[in-house]
């Protein structure tokens, strides 16, 4: 694949995640003042930690399988699992422990797959306590794209 190209996938790839970025950090807002076990919480106030919980699925996929993915491909790396991707991730420094990542990708499936919200409040609760790891690891890669492309 033409270098230009996949340096162009990554960038578009990053944009695409400060987007899902700033939309998670007005769900979260929103959701804010909720107690994590969702208890009397309105219509209105489950469609809010729906559409969170949502956004914070859609941030991990974006950041694992568009932006990480595509940083393999810049520095040339073999294409390989989830597992290959979330340990370089931890050997790149964006996370201490790839174990972290690949529970948010866990639970980024759970979410897709929680039709009935049966586990709304556990997964609420685990979004929310997650948002600000998530956020540290985009920064970190935010930084180490920057500093590559200097």
């Amino acid at each position: 694949m033409n270098p230009d190209h996949v340096n162009r996938l990554l960038q578009q790839g990053l944009a695409d995640l400060a987007e899902a970025r700033r939309h998670l950090h007005y769900s979260f807002q929103q959701a804010a003042g909720l107690p994590d076990t969702l208890h009397g919480a309105t219509e209105k106030q489950l469609e809010s930690t729906e559409a969170f919980t949502g956004r914070f699925a859609r941030a991990v996929d974006l950041l694992v399988n568009k932006v990480l993915r595509s940083l393999d491909r810049v520095e040339m790396k073999a294409e390989g699992t989830l597992l290959d991707v979330v340990n370089r991730a931890e050997k790149r420094g964006f996370v201490a422990d790839a174990g972290a990542l690949r529970e948010m990708k866990d639970v980024r499936n759970m979410i897709a797959h929680d039709y009935a919200g049966a586990k709304a409040a556990e997964i609420f609760a685990y979004c929310r306590a997650q948002k600000p790891a998530l956020d540290e690891i985009c920064t970190r890669v935010e930084a180490y794209v920057r500093r590559l492309s200097e």
